[in-house]
């Protein structure tokens, strides 16, 4: 198989393709996240291929054909929910999300650098946190998994431990649908074995 630029920095990511057995290297690329909000979907998806094209442009010296690019938004009650900025924050975080759903908004963007062709596509999941303790939420916080994950969990760690279930894509909470992915992937043409 062809090596992959992931456009990311996150071990999440990059673990899911790594069970994949799809060769990759690491190449993170720098844009403005903001959105306007207005339909979330698609600005993420949007954001995905933004961080495909910049990556694209930022490392053209590179000889990978192919870059995957993503981004993942926690919702909660309407509003974003980003990465804690402390622990105090991780924990008002996981206190609001105890016992309620939430969604998890992932784009993801596959660009054949050869052609210029960008794939894109986008995936929606619910999770359902159990009813948490304070005692759950310090033993969580102490992990430290907390820091820089959305939502201040990683469900495909110690995280799984807060959730009672989830409903669509699993691997889209990691941040990654990989469902959708590999649909991209071969409607772009990237031989797989």
């Amino acid at each position: 198989m062809d090596t992959v630029i992931l456009a990311s920095q996150s071990k999440g990511r990059r673990e899911l393709l790594e069970n994949e057995s799809i060769p990759i290297v690491t190449l993170p690329a720098d844009i403005d996240e903001a959105i306007p909000w207005l339909n979330p979907e698609k600005e993420i998806q949007g954001l995905a291929e933004k961080k495909a094209l910049a990556c694209h442009a930022q490392h053209q010296e590179r000889p990978e054909k192919w870059i995957i690019a993503a981004d993942t938004l926690v919702v909660f009650q309407g509003k974003p929910i980003g990465k804690p900025a402390d622990i105090a924050e991780a924990r008002a975080f996981l206190e609001a999300l105890s016992g309620k759903v939430h969604t998890v908004i992932s784009g993801v963007a596959f660009l054949d650098r050869a052609t210029g062709r960008l794939y894109s596509a986008s995936d929606v999941s619910e999770v359902h946190f159990k009813t948490l303790s304070e005692k759950d939420i310090e033993d969580y916080l102490e992990t430290g998994e907390w820091q820089g994950a959305a939502g201040a969990y990683r469900i495909q760690h110690k995280g799984g431990r807060l959730v009672e279930r989830t409903v669509g894509s699993f691997s889209n909470v990691i941040g990654l649908p990989l469902s959708k992915l590999f649909n991209i992937m071969h409607d772009a043409g990237y031989p797989a074995d």
